[in-house]
């Protein structure tokens, strides 16, 4: 059985025209189904505006869905209400593409990593939150002295380890990396990846992995969902989406990185 299943997932944005009036909607998702097994990596590619990220929004309830369902492992998602669902947010984190954006610049790192310890573990103590938060910087690469400093005192790829380190403090199964590395420059990129493949083989993750750059979902994924104007387009293994893609669209994608053109 997959660990995340997805039927026909719509989400749909009313288009206001004078006065609040309605004009007419924009479909950013509109009947997108897939699966991504337990320990697997689903790719998710496209352009901006091809709906990817609103995939992953509506499938951890951060914005509401028009319609479809979901679930997390034999359990319906979509229909649950806030109070149910909030359990299973723990096991179900978002590495977001801006580090910056993501981490609170008031706050130390370890007030930023020792927050979801305290909401989700209620029981561990402010020492023990500590020595967590420690091994976590340790484990994505970052010294146990980052703790006292702020997120503007790294770079842009020590950040994305502070939000992957966050990401991971709750001890999720399922991960969606939203743009995690499209920020990055690309010398940082590489390691970013590595560390997340790493992560997954040590914790036994689950991930859906989403980038516009197809030449970085094929290098993560087992399998891969091409996604334009709010549909999928074509689905199947990597190596097959990548080497005898079906679909024009893919075929632009794959033409537009000159490494893979």
């Amino acid at each position: 059985m997959p660990l995340v299943r997805v039927e026909n997932l719509q989400v749909h944005f009313p288009v206001r025209s004078g006065w609040l009036r309605p004009a007419g909607v924009v479909r950013a998702v509109d009947g997108v189904s897939f699966a991504v097994e337990e320990g697997r990596t689903l790719g998710l590619v496209g352009e901006s505006g091809s709906g990817k990220s609103t995939v992953s929004r509506a499938l951890l309830k951060l914005i509401k869905p028009t319609g479809g369902a979901a679930w997390y492992r034999d359990r319906e998602i979509l229909g649950m209400s806030e109070a149910e669902f909030r359990p299973l947010r723990r096991e179900m984190q978002m590495v977001f593409q801006d580090p910056i954006g993501s981490l609170n610049p008031r706050m130390t790192i370890e007030a930023i990593l020792g927050e979801p310890l305290g909401i989700h573990f209620k029981d561990m103590d402010r020492a023990r939150r500590r020595d967590v938060s420690a091994a976590l910087l340790h484990r994505v690469g970052l010294p146990e002295d980052s703790l006292r400093r702020y997120p503007h005192e790294f770079s842009g790829g020590q950040r994305q380890r502070v939000g992957i380190a966050r990401a991971l403090a709750v001890r999720p199964k399922f991960l969606i990396c939203d743009e995690p590395v499209s920020a990055l420059d690309v010398s940082v990129q590489a390691s970013i990846l590595n560390l997340l493949k790493d992560l997954q083989d040590e914790f036994k993750l689950t991930y859906l992995f989403i980038a516009h750059d197809l030449a970085v979902v094929r290098h993560m994924s087992d399998e891969i969902l091409v996604m334009n104007g709010g549909r999928v387009v074509e689905a199947g293994p990597a190596e097959e989406v990548c080497g005898q893609p079906r679909h024009d669209y893919t075929r632009r994608l794959l033409a537009s990185i000159p490494a893979l053109g």
